[in-house]
C-alpha cells in the first residue's frame, strides 16, 4: 500500500493491480488525475483514503522483535507519518484539528444509516456505470442503486476538484467527522510516536497536538443526552444522531474513559437484546436490515476493534467474553464476510480474508498487541 502513496502523503484506499482491472469497479478511470499524484510513476490508485488501520498493523509487526522487525520499522515510520500528517493538515477544516472524511468508502461503512444524508441528497453521476459487486453477491446484501449513484457522483466531484478539500467542499453534501476515523487517527499518531521512540528518533506528533485533538473529539462527538458518541456533519454543522457500533469500535482510539466505555457497551448490547453481538446498527432503528451490508449485520473487524479497545482499557474479562462470542458466531460460516445477527447465517463473500486473519488474531488472544 505504501508503494501507492501520493506526494501529499495520502495512502489511497485502493492500489490497483493492472492484471485485474476488468474485474473491479470502480477502476482507476473513475479517479482521473490520481495517476499524476503518486510518488512512484505508473502506480494506479483511487483518489480517497481509509482509516489508518495500516498504521496499527505496521506497529504490531514492528513490535514482534528481532532485527527484521527493527529494519521494517525504520522503513515504514516516515511514510506512515507522512500519511497521518496529510490527514491532520490537508483534511483539516477551519477551527478544528479533527479529520474531514469526504466519501462513505473512506469510512469503510459504505451504506451505514450514519451516511443516509448522502442518499437524501440525490446525487447522480455524469458518466454511466455498471456495477460488478452484485454479480457475485445478492443485491439484497449490497448497497442500493441510489447509494451507488451517490458514491460515483462523489468520486466525480473529488476528482473534479483536483482532490483538494476546499474545492470539493464547495460542491458536495458530504463532509463528515467520522467518530471511528477520528479515534483511529488519534491512536495511530500515538502509536507512531511510540515507534519513533523505540528507534531513537524524534516523535512525529507533538503531545500538545494530540491533546488538542482529544479535546476536539470530546467536544464534537460526545452527546451527553444520548450517552454516546455520534458522527458530525460538517456541512450542516450538527451531529448525526444515528446510533451505531461505530461508537464502540472507537474505544480502540484510547479516547474514551473506562466507565463511559462500559456504559456505552452495556447500553448498546441491551438495546439489541438477543441479537448476536456486535451488530453494526441497532434492531428497531429506522432502516435496520439484518442482511444488508452495514445496516445491521455483524462484521468481525468491528468486533475486533471493540475487543481491542476493551483490552486497552483494562477490561480483559469483557474483551475475552466478546472474543469468545465472536469466534463462536463466525465458526460455522466458513469465514463469511459478515453475518446476520438474528439467524447467525453468513452473508456476503464466503472465505473472506480479513475474517480469517482476524480470527487468527482473536485465537492468539491479543498477546502481540502493541503497548
Amino acid at each position: 500500500m505504501l508503494a501507492a502513496q501520493w506526494r501529499s502523503g495520502m495512502v489511497p484506499h485502493v492500489h490497483y493491480d493492472p492484471a485485474y482491472l476488468v474485474e473491479y469497479f470502480p477502476g482507476p478511470d473513475r479517479w482521473p488525475g490520481a495517476d499524476l499524484e503518486v510518488r512512484r510513476p505508473g502506480e494506479l490508485t483511487s483518489g480517497i483514503t481509509n482509516p489508518p488501520v495500516l498504521v496499527l498493523a505496521a506497529c504490531r509487526l514492528a513490535a514482534s522483535g528481532g532485527e527484521e522487525a527493527v529494519s521494517f520499522a525504520g522503513r515504514v515510520l516516515d511514510p506512515l507519518s507522512d500519511w497521518l500528517r496529510y490527514l491532520f493538515r490537508d483534511r483539516r477544516l477551519p477551527g478544528s484539528p479533527l479529520v474531514a472524511v469526504v466519501h462513505p468508502w473512506e469510512t469503510g461503512w459504505d451504506n451505514s444509516p450514519r451516511w443516509d444524508l448522502l442518499a437524501v441528497a440525490g446525487l447522480t453521476p455524469h458518466r454511466p456505470y455498471r456495477r460488478l459487486d452484485t454479480r457475485v453477491v445478492a443485491r439484497s446484501e449490497r448497497p442500493s442503486g441510489r447509494d451507488y449513484d451517490g458514491y460515483i457522483a462523489l468520486a466525480e466531484i473529488i476528482s473534479g476538484g483536483n482532490f483538494e478539500l476546499a474545492a470539493y467542499r464547495a460542491r458536495t453534501p458530504f463532509v463528515v467527522h467520522d467518530v471511528l476515523f477520528d479515534s483511529l487517527c488519534h491512536r495511530a499518531a500515538a502509536e507512531l510516536n511510540r515507534l519513533a521512540r523505540t528507534l531513537g528518533r524524534a516523535e512525529p506528533f507533538a503531545e500538545g497536538e494530540l491533546a488538542d485533538f482529544a479535546r476536539a473529539f470530546e467536544e464534537l462527538h460526545w452527546n451527553e443526552r444520548a450517552g454516546t458518541y455520534f458522527d458530525y456533519d460538517a456541512q450542516a454543522d450538527r451531529q448525526i444522531e444515528v446510533p451505531s457500533a461505530a461508537a464502540l469500535a472507537a474505544l480502540a482510539g484510547d479516547l474514551v474513559p473506562r466507565a463511559r466505555a462500559l456504559a456505552i457497551l452495556d447500553g448498546y448490547l441491551a438495546r439489541n437484546g438477543k441479537l448476536l453481538p456486535v451488530c453494526t446498527y441497532p434492531i428497531g432503528a429506522p432502516g435496520f436490515d439484518p442482511d444488508l451490508y452495514w445496516r445491521g449485520p455483524v462484521w468481525l473487524n468491528v468486533n475486533w476493534l471493540v475487543i481491542d479497545g476493551l483490552r486497552r482499557l483494562g477490561l480483559g474479562e469483557r474483551a475475552r467474553s466478546l472474543a469468545e462470542q465472536t469466534l463462536a458466531a463466525f465458526a460455522p460460516t466458513g469465514f463469511a464476510e459478515y453475518l446476520n445477527p438474528v439467524s447467525g447465517e453468513g452473508r456476503g463473500i464466503a472465505s473472506f480474508s480479513w475474517t480469517a486473519a482476524l480470527t487468527l488474531e482473536l485465537l492468539d488472544g491479543g498477546d502481540r498487541r502493541s503497548a
